[in-house]
């Protein structure tokens, strides 16, 4: 896993398959970004993480997303993902990942209303990571 993260003693975690989840993103994408390192942790938020097959993810963790807005998985006969799981509080986590991703417009005051405290941790994780990038991950 060279040139993966290996201490993430800095980092909040909801729980261990979380931080599993985020050390499969970071070696599947080889997270040299904030941009990627931030929206790959939300993407492996466990109940983000269980709508879609990393495996099938080539541009990054959220292309099942951009495929479902698109209909491209439906145009294509293939399946990279199912928005289906998610609910208020996880697709408001969504859209922050993709405005840490790639600026996509997010209304921080929406997520805020409605986050519990263990997603408003996350998100602020997130944001922290997308700000300090690799400087708080220590190879």
């Amino acid at each position: 896993m060279r040139g993966n993260p290996t201490n993430y003693s800095q980092i909040y975690f909801s729980d261990g398959n979380h931080q599993e989840n985020f050390q499969k993103c970071v070696q599947k994408f080889v997270c040299r970004t904030k941009e990627y390192i931030s929206t790959c942790y939300l993407a492996a938020y466990p109940e983000i993480f269980k709508c879609f097959e990393l495996e099938q993810q080539e541009n990054g963790p959220f292309d099942w997303y951009f495929d479902s807005l698109d209909n491209v998985s439906l145009q294509e006969h293939r399946s990279t993902g199912s928005t289906a799981p998610l609910t208020g509080q996880t697709t408001a986590i969504v859209h922050l990942a993709l405005n840490l991703w790639n600026g996509k417009e997010f209304d921080l005051a929406s997520g805020l209303s409605i986050w519990d405290s263990e997603l408003y941790a996350v998100a602020l994780q997130a944001i922290n990571l997308r700000q300090q990038g690799r400087s708080i991950i220590h190879e």
